[in-house]
C-alpha cells in the first residue's frame, strides 16, 4: 500500500490517499478548456504545466481521507451540470475533480499531493495527454506521436466499473452520506 500525503499550499487542509500501487490509479495530463478555466479562477502559474495542462491522478473515492481542514474545502462548477472542481478556500490550491457522488471517481490534482509523494514511483507514468489540441504552446511531436487517449479512456472506464462493483465509491471525501456536496458549489458561468 502506498500512502500519498495530501496538503494544500498553506497546510490548513491535510489528508491522504491510500493506493495499493501506481497501477491502481491512472495518471493523465488534461489540456481541456475547462481545466484551464478552473486554473484561471485560482493560481494558474502554480497549477498549469508549461503547456497549460493539469496533472491529475485518478483514484477511487474511498482511497481518500481528510484529517484536517475540511471546513476550508470549496467547490466550483463551470456550469450547473459540470464537474465538481474542489479547491482549498484558504490558499486557492486545487484539490480534485469529481462527477456526481454516485460515480466512483476522483481526479486528484497533483498539486494537492505533497512534492515528495508526487513521483513516478508512487503515481506511475503519465498514461495519456487528454485534449492535446488545446495545449499552448503545442506539445512536442514525440509526446503527440506516442499519445494513446483511447486506451486510457477504456482503462478509466474499467477502473470506475471495478470501483463501483467493489464498493470503493463510498465513503466519498467530497460528498456526505446523502450525496450532498461538502459545500455549496459556486457556479461561475451558468450561461456556458
Amino acid at each position: 500500500m502506498t500512502t500519498l500525503h495530501l496538503r494544500c499550499a498553506c497546510g490548513e487542509i491535510q489528508g491522504k490517499a491510500e493506493v495499493p500501487s501506481p497501477e491502481s490509479g491512472n495518471r493523465v495530463v488534461c489540456y481541456c478548456k475547462d481545466c484551464q478555466a478552473f486554473a484561471m479562477q485560482l493560481q494558474p502559474e502554480k497549477i498549469l504545466t508549461p503547456h497549460r495542462g493539469t496533472a491529475i491522478f485518478q483514484v477511487s473515492p474511498s482511497s481518500i481521507q481528510w484529517h484536517q481542514g475540511v471546513e476550508h474545502i470549496r467547490c466550483l462548477r463551470l456550469t450547473a451540470a459540470g464537474l465538481h472542481r474542489w479547491y482549498a478556500g484558504c490558499c486557492q490550491t486545487p484539490l480534485a475533480n469529481t462527477l456526481k457522488p454516485s460515480f466512483p471517481f476522483v481526479g486528484l490534482i497533483e498539486t494537492a499531493i505533497t512534492p515528495e509523494d508526487r513521483t513516478d514511483k508512487n503515481l506511475g507514468p503519465v498514461r495519456a495527454h487528454a485534449y492535446p489540441q488545446h495545449a499552448n504552446p503545442r506539445l512536442p511531436q514525440d509526446i503527440l506521436q506516442h499519445n494513446r487517449v483511447w486506451p486510457m479512456v477504456i482503462r478509466v472506464m474499467l477502473k470506475i466499473l471495478g470501483w463501483k462493483l467493489t464498493g470503493k465509491g463510498k465513503p466519498n471525501p467530497f460528498f456526505d452520506s446523502q450525496g450532498r456536496p461538502l459545500t455549496q458549489p459556486e457556479v461561475i458561468d451558468s450561461t456556458r
